[in-house]
Order: structure tokens, then sequence, then C-alpha cells
């Protein structure tokens, strides 16, 4: 009885952590969870081509739900997920534990990693960090390089493709090619 009692006073605490660390980099740090909605999963996945596709970027992984979708439908596919809350890391890290994905989840500031190996890079990120990113892009990505971006389109470039969700603006799936 104790031991129970043990345990689930220490998950209880490591959940209140987990809220805690995830409310710290929502306000504090700007760096909010966002979660990429089923509909605009199954968009990108019935309308992105993997075929010649060796490596898949998302950037600001969050929990790891779509890049999981994505690692199970491509199992040959590598799959690197950068996330710089460490509570939605870790919730990423936990749920691969289970499922044995392919994904290489990385714990960090997606602006200090190379990306210049991506074939396909997928972001729900807020505008701000668009601009920012779209400077990114220009520099490092190579010619042909796919990145799509989650209801907030990079303002300095024409997307390539649009992909319209259903329920509006949210979900809307902005295609560009480098």
């Amino acid at each position: 009885m104790h031991i129970l009692l043990l345990i689930i006073t220490l998950l209880l605490f490591c959940f209140m952590i987990f809220i805690y660390l995830n409310l710290f980099y929502s306000f504090y740090l700007k760096v909010p969870m966002l979660s990429s909605g089923s509909g605009a999963i199954e968009n990108f996945l019935q309308n992105i081509d993997f075929g010649k596709a060796k490596n898949f970027y998302e950037l600001g992984s969050g929990s790891g739900k779509m890049i999981s979708k994505v690692a199970s439908r491509y199992p040959d596919l590598k799959c690197i997920g950068v996330e710089y809350n460490i509570a939605a890391y870790c919730s990423a890290k936990f749920r691969n534990l289970f499922l044995k994905q392919k994904i290489d989840y990385k714990l960090g500031d997606f602006f200090k990693i190379n990306i210049s190996d991506a074939d396909i890079i997928y972001v729900y990120l807020f505008p701000g960090l668009m601009v920012r990113l779209e400077a990114k892009f220009s520099q490092e990505l190579r010619k042909g390089t796919i990145v799509i971006s989650n209801s907030f389109p990079i303002k300095t470039r024409k997307p390539k493709m649009i992909i319209q969700e259903k329920a509006g603006a949210l979900g809307t799936l902005y295609v560009y090619e480098y």
C-alpha cells in the first residue's frame, strides 16, 4: 500500500513539473507548444510527396504527434524533431518509448541546428518566428527543399501550393520550394 501511494505521489509530482515547465516555456520564454490538428496532419500526409526524400525535419516538434505519423508511414525516412520546450521534448521522447520509431529528437534552438540536409521541413510556428526562419531557410536549404508551414505563411515567399483546411485558416498548409 505504501509503495502504491509513493508511486501515485511521484506521478503527481512529475505531472506538476511537466505543467510548470510547459507554462514557463509558454509565458516566460514565449515558446508555446502548438499541436497540429488531425485534419492538417492528414492533408499533409496526403498531399506531400515523400518519394525521394531522405531527411524530414519538424522544427518545433512539440509532443511528437506529427513527426510520429510521418515516421510510421515512412519507416525508411530519417525523421528529426527539434524542440526547445523541455516539457514538450520529454513528452515526445516518452511517446517514442512506446512507439519505438526511428525519430531523432533534438532538444535545442532550431536556429542553431544545421538543416542543410533537409529534404522536407514542417513547421507550425507563430509569424514572428516564421520571419526569422525564412532567413535561415534562404541561407541553409539547398535547391528543391520543401517547406510546409501550418497556418502561418512565410510573408516574403509565394507558396508553391496552398492546402486549405475545411475548418478555416488554422490548419491551412503553405507549401514552399526552395
